[in-house]
């Protein structure tokens, strides 16, 4: 899935899903250009993001980046 977030509202939460399966994976845009105004989080919904038990923070403006499930844990690209 591909979603545009636009956080010129305010700061917004996209939680991950739980129970993924490998080759699942969700791309994100920062559609409002300000992201380091108004911080987009991904929870990670129990899992790991990149061997880390911690939610991804982006604080950078106009920052597109993806993850995918590796069977293991979410990874980016």
């Amino acid at each position: 899935e591909n979603y545009a977030i636009d956080t010129t509202g305010g700061a917004i939460t996209a939680t991950l899903p739980a129970a993924p399966v490998q080759g699942d994976a969700v791309f994100f845009a920062d559609a409002g250009g300000v992201y380091a105004t108004n911080n987009l989080t991904v929870a990670r919904n129990g899992n790991t993001i990149m061997g880390a038990a911690a939610d991804k923070v982006v604080s950078t403006n106009a920052e597109s980046f993806g993850l995918f499930w590796s069977g293991i844990d979410w990874r980016t690209y």
